[in-house]
């Protein structure tokens, strides 16, 4: 059996609100390890994603801004078909949704390569005690 995306995601899933300020995806970013970090409407479907990049630019928005859509695969699709939606789409992660398209994950680009070539998933340390990020 092929191995899917719901094999080599990260089920610790932070995110930002639809509305938050996108420089407060900042520190978490930072401190989880991670490289990016999905916008969620209030059905906890996704609307958006911000990158450390995005917020390091600032010729946009006072240095930040939500890129949108957010593209995102299904749990079971094959890694091969997150390989072609990530290269199709020119990014390095994809919002990982489950049958009703509400986030349930994120995978990275570099996720998807371990799984093709065979390694083990490896993720940022994990988030031990996460809430998701204060409104503002």
């Amino acid at each position: 059996m092929a191995p899917t995306v719901r094999d080599f995601m990260s089920r610790q899933l932070v995110y930002l609100r639809e509305g938050d300020r996108v420089e407060i995806a900042k520190h978490p970013i930072l401190d989880f390890g991670i490289s990016a970090v999905p916008v969620l409407d209030d059905g906890h479907k996704p609307v958006g994603m911000v990158s450390l990049r995005d917020l390091a630019d600032d010729r946009e928005l006072g240095g930040g801004r939500v890129r949108s859509p957010a593209i995102s695969i299904a749990a079971n699709a094959t890694l091969l078909v997150a390989a072609h939606v990530l290269a199709e789409a020119n990014i390095h992660h994809l919002v990982v949704v489950d049958s009703e398209d509400k986030a349930v994950g994120m995978i990275s680009a570099l996720d998807v390569v371990r799984g093709l070539v065979g390694l083990e998933p490896r993720h940022p340390r994990a988030i031990e005690e996460f809430d998701p990020l204060p409104r503002g």
